[in-house]
């Protein structure tokens, strides 16, 4: 029998070794092996393996039939639970620059949901990185709705050009900050032109957004966080179905509670 009766034990026993759990994962997709046959499969030497495979029979994970060996209904929950342990590790990772800053308890969002999305994150030798990014989607999309928690001058003037030659219809709903940042020398002839097009509404919201959140086409939707600081730190790029459908109600609901503006209120 096994010496390790801990739950804890028994996930360290597999987590330090990748043969191990490449033996389990061989046998759970393939089917019943010899041991000849995993070693033609895995980077490991036959003793390492011939070693996993008594534990894995000490443990019942594994039965030997007759020379060969086949993944028991207990080894085939172990490896399966253990690779979506391993999955939401690498996943907690990835999102780890994103989710330091992402109010993620106010908002019903599960990490599942952001399982497919790109993650473009600030770096001290490309801090511009979330910026460039949340440009892409404007210079590739027709349709645009957004929360905007912060704003650029280089961002609006992107969008300006797309708005005034056509290619674009947007509405942005925007904090109180950047709402005065609107009225500035730097930025007011460029809203004031887009508003007398037609193609673009902003509104004030009532309650400033914490986060950027960008929607195109109704297709893409990108999260945008920033410091304490107001500095962009990363990006979140995704098509997630049930992640649009979340942002689409985050949105209406600002937008319920927002205030145009107009052209002559800049």
């Amino acid at each position: 029998m096994a010496d390790d009766p801990d739950p804890i034990d028994r996930i360290a026993f597999l987590a330090r070794s990748k043969p191990r759990t490449h033996v389990l994962c061989q046998l759970l997709n393939s089917g019943p092996a010899t041991q000849r046959s995993l070693r033609d499969h895995i980077d490991a030497s036959r003793s390492t393996i011939a070693r996993a495979l008594t534990a894995f029979e000490e443990r019942d994970w594994v039965r030997r039939d007759s020379g060969t060996h086949q993944i028991t209904p207990v080894g085939e929950l172990v490896i399966r639970d253990f690779t979506d342990l391993k999955e939401t590790v690498r996943l907690t990772d990835e999102l780890s620059g994103f989710l330091q800053w992402f109010p993620l308890s106010e908002y019903d969002v599960e990490p599942e949901q952001l399982r497919s999305a790109e993650i473009v994150q600030h770096t001290p030798g490309d801090p511009y990185a979330p910026g460039r990014a949340q440009s892409e989607l404007l210079q590739t999309t027709e349709q645009f709705r957004g929360l905007f928690s912060w704003l650029d001058l280089e961002g609006t003037k992107l969008v300006h050009e797309q708005v005034v030659n056509g290619s674009l219809e947007a509405e942005m709903i925007v904090s109180s900050d950047v709402d005065r940042t609107i009225e500035t020398e730097a930025f007011a002839p460029l809203f004031a032109e887009q508003l007398e097009t037609g193609r673009l509404t902003v509104r004030v919201a009532d309650d400033d957004p914490p986060f950027y959140l960008g929607i195109g086409d109704e297709e893409t939707i990108q999260i945008g966080v920033e410091d304490d600081e107001g500095f962009p730190r990363a990006l979140l790029e995704s098509t997630d179905n049930s992640l649009l459908e979340w942002a689409d109600e985050v949105y209406r609901e600002y937008r319920e509670a927002a205030t145009i503006k107009r052209p002559e209120d800049i």
